[in-house]
């Protein structure tokens, strides 16, 4: 890093021809701006619109859905695009699972009907199933019986005591959160923190309170309520397991009764058996999936894209899911979803123009119908971002019975918002937000940029009006002079304040002290000085390529003391664009070669050789 500081004196040569000193007109620091890079301010007409891209959707659609209760394996599937008529096959899923099932069901049912047949002569089997019915009903008296001592002596303390500690760890919060909160008023009065945290911390002790009170109550609740009713469940538990071990005791001596059930049982199992076999034959049919209308095939639900990748040979789907949509072409949609500060410009039947890539000069029109009430994240459930919402948004294209459209192509769509009639506008890169205002950079009449601060209206993807700020006429400049090309932006990142004062480059004289003291820490840019006094001037070289003016008026930068042609607020390698060069010719003539005529505001000329 290397920096140069010229001592600019009004009395002859310092030192070996290092520096100049001479009397001359006060010029201001500027630099050429190209014509190309003005824009002058012009009223008109001035067309709001906004425009998003989407997809084109058809506004509506059949869809074919499996009803069967079990998933299924695709064995065969249609092309997805391809036309089809109604009825016309669409995918086949295995059957050979229900297959198997509808086999086993037939044997069963010819073995129901056996038995039951034979159900009154099975006495000996009947007194062993009573048998076992006993000693289950027994075991189940026993476990509850075990479960009713187990939560009066067990569940019911712990629970108690569980209850008890939240009590006291929210009575602590409370106190803490109270504490925070009456120091928080005081500190307030003293300026020492902002009202939001105040309100904050009255939020967490209002909060912290409700907690404590929930608590008491949960507590409350446990005693009178929740422990009785608990414990009347576990003690009817215990009778109602009783009662079964007597009735199953009583079953038991019965035969004619045993035989009885027997026989129904059999005849409610046969028909069970048969609901069974015509379930299955049902589901055997439901594994061929035809067209309930004739168009386009599209695999799955746009509305539930996550399940498209099953839809494929050897994928598996399940009842339910919908595996083909079938759109009706005669209607069609194109969904945009517009960004939140552009949703409340949209209203039902705006009118829009739609145009697609796959369709090269092709420009529909349509209207829009419809406008979420609800932000979603973009479209995609998989993109969620919280900082950036959008609204979706369906524009209804005019019917066009020429136009074959496919369902699912990217489509552009604009929408008129209205016609702003004898406005002023400018580019929409004539204007930036700092400090929460509007600026622009005017062409004063000085020849010098000077920033104005603005107030815009409505605006599109080129323009912006001005309301107010400039007058018809004015030439702006298409660029922010304060934003060198090439730098880095990492100051405007770290939000580092740009400053307030409407020149570009001029430094205040009092600054001359610090510039000096940090001259070793800066790069090569030239700054030149507010104003100069006749005893003791500065003009400091850091890097950065700033620009001086020599005496004939043109924009060159100074780095590590060779002089470069090139935009006031550019590097010498910067794009043209940013600044026009000057005129090698109007250098002045007196110069010697390598030197370079800087003019000092207090109206005296430096020249400086390397």
């Amino acid at each position: 890093m290397r920096v140069l500081v010229a001592l600019i004196t009004l009395i002859g040569v310092a030192g070996g021809g290092g520096l100049y000193v001479m009397r001359g007109e006060q010029a201001s620091v500027a630099s050429a701006i190209a014509p190309e890079m003005l824009h002058t301010v012009t009223r008109g007409k001035l067309r709001v619109t906004i425009t998003e891209n989407g997809e084109l959707l058809a506004q509506n659609s059949e869809k074919a859905t499996p009803e069967m209760r079990r998933g299924g394996t695709i064995t065969w599937l249609i092309e997805e695009g391809r036309r089809v008529e109604q009825d016309e096959l669409l995918a086949q899923l295995d059957t050979t699972d229900l297959e198997e099932r509808k086999t086993q069901l037939e044997l069963e049912i010819v073995r129901t009907e056996a038995d039951l047949d034979t159900a009154r002569t099975e006495l000996e089997i009947q007194s062993s199933e009573n048998t076992a019915t006993i000693e289950k009903a027994s075991i189940a008296l026993s476990r509850a019986r075990q479960e009713l001592e187990k939560y009066t002596l067990g569940d019911v303390p712990k629970e108690r005591r569980e209850l008890e500690i939240d009590i006291k760890d929210k009575e602590t919060a409370f106190e803490r959160a109270k504490k925070k909160y009456e120091d928080s008023l005081r500190l307030l009065k003293e300026d020492y923190i902002t009202r939001s945290q105040a309100e904050q911390d009255r939020i967490d002790y209002e909060r912290a309170q409700v907690q404590l009170v929930s608590s008491e109550r949960n507590l409350d609740l446990f005693e009178k309520y929740t422990y009785p009713l608990t414990l009347l469940d576990k003690e009817t538990a215990v009778k109602d397991a009783q009662r079964e071990l007597d009735n199953a005791e009583k079953r038991a001596k019965s035969l004619l009764r045993q035989k009885e059930v027997a026989v129904e049982s059999q005849q409610s199992r046969l028909k069970q058996q048969q609901d069974s076999l015509q379930e299955a034959l049902d589901q055997i049919e439901q594994c061929t999936i035809n067209a309930p209308v004739p168009g386009i095939v599209l695999y799955g639900d746009p509305d539930e894209p996550w399940y498209r990748s099953d839809i494929k040979i050897g994928g598996r789907i399940w009842g339910g899911v919908t595996m083909f949509t079938i759109p009706d072409l005669r209607v069609m949609q194109v969904k945009i979803h517009v960004h939140e500060a552009d949703i409340n410009k949209m209203k039902d039947g705006q009118s829009a123009t739609v145009t697609m890539d796959t369709y090269p000069g092709l420009v529909l029109t349509g209207k829009v119908t419809k406008i979420a009430s609800i932000a979603g994240s973009g479209g995609s459930p998989w993109e969620q971002n919280d900082e950036v919402k959008r609204f979706a948004v369906n524009i209804t294209l005019d019917t066009d019975p020429d136009v074959v459209l496919r369902p699912g192509i990217s489509a552009k769509a604009e929408i008129f918002i209205e016609d702003r009639n004898n406005v002023m506008f400018v580019p929409i890169q004539c204007v930036y937000l700092e400090g929460g205002a509007h600026y622009a950079w005017r062409l004063g009449t000085s020849g010098q940029p000077e920033r104005v601060r603005v107030e815009p209206g409505m605006s599109n993807e080129s323009f912006i009006e001005i309301v107010s700020g400039l007058e018809e006429g004015d030439r702006v400049l298409l660029y922010n002079p304060r934003i060198r090309v090439g730098d880095d932006d990492d100051a405007e990142a770290e939000g580092d304040e740009v400053p307030a004062d409407d020149s570009i480059l001029p430094v205040d004289e009092h600054e001359n002290d610090s510039e000096t003291e940090d001259a070793g820490a800066a790069d090569d840019t030239v700054t030149t000085l507010d104003a100069v006094s006749d005893d003791d001037a500065e003009a400091v070289v850091s890097d950065g390529g700033d620009a001086v003016t020599d005496e004939a008026g043109n924009g060159s930068q100074v780095e590590g003391g060779e002089s470069t042609p090139g935009a006031a607020t550019e590097p010498a390698d910067s794009d043209p664009a940013a600044g026009s060069k000057p005129d090698e010719d109007a250098k002045p003539e007196d110069d010697a070669p390598g030197q370079q005529t800087i003019n000092t505001p207090a109206g005296s000329t430096a020249v400086l050789s390397p």
